[in-house]
């Protein structure tokens, strides 16, 4: 392995420095030569402007034209130039606008390889006979191309969807061609995930997708894009630093882009259901102010009429009734000397959640079998606060995020144990709060030098408080050899702080053709102070304590109860000393980025638990390099990526010490345990064909692991007892190649198809279950994962038709003794409808489909599942007011159930879920449309 990482190392800075001038004296003369440019504005508005931009020399040897770039928030033009002084005068033109000249003077200096005209700002023409004439829309209607490229971005045409009145932005995301999102609010375009989503090129609740997914109406929206963004650090060096973001980016229509917006709707159904929201924005070309509330208690937001993907095994689990509010406030000043991006999020959430489970622990001397049934029922208040500010003329930029929970849980759990007859019975319930606040800032500036060169300073803090955190429960374990019971009455109330700071200065050597390198120091230093008191409550001398919840009435009694050889006291400080070095090609048609880490730690602690009070320390070292390679070539792209992450066992881990907690599961620190080494390496490339309007994707990634943690198990055969010790074990890997298309049959356009498929070779080794006696036999796993999608879409006006297929197949072998061969499918298949009735206007979706298990341990995994779900909608005052009805699992088939296998044994989960159900809603939108005199 360490050959393997040195080649690719190696093959990565060769790849990454520059190459030596070719004959032809092509590199030489980009050496001789630099890039001016700048950007064109509305005098008044700020507004971006398409002007065209002439350059001439002093000296008449040179004159170029260049159209404006618009894009996202700026309006670019550029140049490339001999290196050397030159007066050159500056000409824009735009229609509507008055003629400006200028002049700049190049001087050029160094190893700089761009310079910066100043802003041109443009003032209307008296002869401007648009500027005050208003404009009806005109729509025009006809076969629309749902998805576009130009260069690298795709774009995906809002209208060209057949979406139901009162939709929202995830109910289009759902249906953009090779656009998968997830539950949990994370995108994937053609099998890459989207960092995050923007609001017309700008944050919106950055990290939090379902914001925006859940409450942005579908009618504002235009297009929605898709491309690679400069990071906020780059943005403000004025040059790439680091690899690009690969983001979403949500456009909207002209009329909203200046306009207030307002949305709100409500609804009642069966069993109890109920859901309501409310949204508002506000949006010109400097200011963006959105504010929204959300309640509900279905805790679903897939729509019917999509592909159908309710799948139990992605359902959301449990019950959940939930209510939010946030604010998102953008402003900017007119000269863009000051970017500000403040967000705010509340959130209370109640959720209910009941889990059965079913376990088979894979052992030599006989497999053992265990059954349990669990609710948990959790409370929680949530306020998240971010603020993004920017000063790009100082080339400053700054990051601070507030975060405080407080939780509050009641809990109960029965399992049991068997073996040829029942090993053990045990119960439990519990009681839980805690409150905790944590703070994070960055902070980075950076010093253009004339040369041509960066110096880059930042430093980043956080701070955390977890207080109170106490934990109530009543535990009793039955053994069925001798009938003895075990109860207790436990109490733990665990408190920590923390702190941490990075300091950190770099270099960036600008050199010829775009390239640079940045090496750079940094040091920092966290410390950790975890206080985790454990009590025996039922060690107290009265029977009140039979009870969940009590605690004694002063400090002392409480003393009294203390658990002592499962308390812990530790209190860690580390300090890092880093350097790294960084490597950077960025290119139009290229990108290179390597990054080679090293960072020194040195740890101390103070360990105090039981009979033990000792001060311990350990150092290390840290390599963790990164390399990123893309290009492209004509409409094809290629991305190359490695990464390697060292992971080091927590500090108190590595103490002579266990938890003897839960009778049924001792635990036992190892002392020796070593780092995981994690190695990733993966490769995709990107094909289109424009002509026949295909676009299909390849790739293919493994992930090997060195020194995994696995877990060696000793089973007690007369209590059903598991002792377990954490130790490294070698053989952990996996390979997976994956591939997708999507285009459209017919010349049309109308019939689309979408195609995925992944096939993935795990390898996973685990220390073998022993029998009362510690063991070392491994136990080794092979799975072969398969995943096949496919959908058809047809579009035909009013009309969208379309059907869907998805099969998962877990096939494992082992050639340990007793293994029995695990073949499990899951598979779907099912069509969907969305279409306006005409005459009444009424919007219909409806999808059906069914849900089918195979190769199951348990008998009543392996089902059959029909999933009907459907919806009318009806729009009133011009799309102002929408009546909806809403039907959701009509057949009553609907639940969640999961299936795991890994080297320990496999796991059959089934959850609750919500309950079918019918729902009555009413949606009303309110716009205020800007006016149409703006020709920018």
């Amino acid at each position: 392995m360490n050959r393997l990482l040195y080649i690719i190392l190696v093959a990565a800075l060769a790849a990454a420095m520059p190459s030596a001038a070719h004959p032809d004296g092509g590199k030489k003369a980009k050496a001789d030569s630099v890039y001016i440019g700048g950007e064109v504005y509305d005098s008044f508005t700020k507004a971006r402007i398409k002007a065209v931009v002439t350059i001439t020399s002093e000296d008449s040897a040179l004159a170029k034209t260049d159209t404006c770039y618009i894009w996202r928030t700026s309006s670019s033009f550029g140049f490339r130039v001999p290196k050397r002084p030159m007066r050159y005068f500056i000409r824009a033109e735009a229609e509507g606008y008055k003629t400006i000249t200028d002049t700049f003077d190049l001087k050029p200096r160094g190893r700089k390889g761009y310079y910066a005209i100043p802003r041109l700002l443009m003032k209307r023409g008296r002869d401007d006979i648009y500027k005050d004439v208003g404009l009806n829309e005109v729509v025009v209607r006809g076969t629309r191309v749902q998805i576009a490229y130009r260069g690298d971005t795709i774009v995906y045409d809002a209208s060209a969807f057949n979406l139901p009145e009162g939709s929202m932005l995830d109910g289009l995301i759902r249906q953009m061609p090779g656009v998968e999102l997830k539950d949990n609010g994370d995108i994937y375009v053609n099998g890459k995930k989207v960092d995050y989503l923007l609001l017309n090129g700008k944050d919106f609740f950055k990290g939090k997708n379902k914001v925006m997914l859940e409450n942005l109406p579908y009618f504002t929206v235009k297009n929605v894009k898709v491309y690679d963004k400069s990071t906020e650090k780059s943005e403000a060096l004025g040059r790439e630093v680091e690899a690009k973001d690969f983001v979403m980016d949500v456009n909207l229509k002209r009329e909203y882009a200046r306009s207030y917006i307002a949305n709100a709707e409500a609804g009642a159904g069966t069993d109890n259901r109920w859901a309501a929201r409310a949204f508002g924005l506000y949006f010109d070309d400097h200011t963006r102010v959105a504010v929204f509330g959300n309640a509900n208690n279905v805790n679903e937001n897939r729509q019917p009429g999509s592909d159908g993907d309710w799948s139990p095994a992605k359902m959301q689990r449990g019950l959940l009734s939930t209510k939010q509010a946030g604010l998102s406030l953008q402003t900017e000043d007119k000269d863009k000397r000051i970017k500000d991006n403040f967000d705010a999020l509340v959130r209370w959430n109640d959720s209910d959640n009941e889990r059965h489970n079913s376990v088979e622990t894979f052992a030599s001397d006989g497999n053992i079998v265990r059954g349990s049934s669990a609710f948990n029922r959790n409370k929680d208040f949530n306020l998240n606060i971010n603020n993004y500010l920017t000063l790009p003329k100082l080339h400053i930029y700054s990051y601070v995020n507030l975060d405080y929970t407080n939780s509050s849980n009641t809990s109960w759990r029965r399992d049991s144990t068997l073996r040829d007859t029942l090993t053990n019975r045990s119960w439990s319930e519990g009681l839980g709060r805690s409150r905790q606040l944590y703070f994070f800032g960055y902070t980075g500036w950076s010093q253009p030098l004339p040369w041509g060169d960066y110096l880059v300073l930042f430093a980043d803090y956080s701070y955390s408080r977890r207080r109170p955190a106490e934990d109530f429960s009543l535990t009793g374990t039955q053994y069925a050899t001798d009938g003895t019971t075990d109860r207790r009455n436990n109490y733990a109330d665990t408190r920590s702080d923390s702190y941490s700071y990075h300091l950190g200065l770099s270099y960036d050597f600008a050199l010829p053709d775009n390239w640079s390198v940045r090496p750079g120091v940094s040091y920092g230093q966290n410390r950790d102070i975890n206080d985790n008191a454990r009590y025996r409550l039922d060690r107290l001398a009265s029977d009140r304590y039979d009870e969940l919840g009590l605690l004694p009435s002063t400090r002392d009694s409480l003393l009294l109860a203390l658990d002592a050889d499962n308390s812990a006291y530790t209190n860690v400080l580390t300090r890092s000393y880093g350097t790294h070095l960084e490597i950077m090609h960025p290119m139009a048609k290229s990108y290179v980025y390597v990054q080679l880490p090293l960072y020194f730690r040195r740890e101390g602690m103070h360990y105090r638990s039981g009979g033990l009070d000792t001060v311990a320390s350990r150092s290390y070292t840290d390599f963790e390099p990164y390399a990123q390679m893309e290009f492209s070539k004509g409409k094809n792209k290629f991305e190359l990526n490695y990464r390697m992450r060292v992971t080091q066992p927590e500090f108190q881990s590595l103490m002579p010490s266990d938890d003897t907690t839960d009778p049924l599961a001792l635990r036992i620190n190892n002392p020796d345990l070593k780092a995981i080494t994690r190695h990733w390496l993966g490769g995709k490339a990107t094909f289109r064909c424009d002509s026949i309007d295909l676009t299909w994707y390849a790739g293919a990634q493994t992930y090997i692991v060195r020194n995994d943690f696995g877990t060696r198990t000793t089973y007690n055969s007369q209590t059903g007892a598991y002792t377990y010790i954490d130790d490294n074990v070698d053989g952990n890997w996996d390979f997976e190649l994956n591939g997708g298309l999507n285009g459209t049959f017919d010349k049309k356009r109308r019939l689309r198809y979408v195609f995925d498929a992944s096939v993935k070779y795990i390898h996973s080794v685990d220390f073998d279950v022993a029998y009362d006696t510690s063991a070392d036999v491994l136990s080794t796993v092979e799975t072969m994962r398969t995943n096949l999608n496919l959908n058809l879409t047809y579009t035909l006006g009013k009309l969208t038709a379309g059907l869907a297929g998805k099969l998962t197949a877990r096939n494992s072998r082992s050639d340990r003794q007793g293994f029995e061969a695990i073949n499990a499918y899951d598979y779907q298949y099912g069509a969907n409808l969305k279409y306006t009735i005409p005459v009444l206007n009424l919007d219909l979706s409806t999808d059906f489909n069914v849900f089918s298990r195979r190769g199951y341990g348990s008998a009543e995994m392996n089902t059959d599942d029909p999933v009907w779900n459907a919806q009318l909608s009806k729009s009133f005052f011009k799309g102002s007011l929408v009546a909806k009805l809403t039907a959701y699992d009509l057949l009553h088939q609907l639940s969640t159930k999961s299936y795991s296998i890994n080297a320990q044994g496999r796991t059959e989960t089934r959850y609750n879920c919500i309950p079918r159900y019918l729902m009555f809603s009413l949606a009303y939108k309110f716009t205020r449309k800007a006016k149409q005199n703006d020709k920018n």
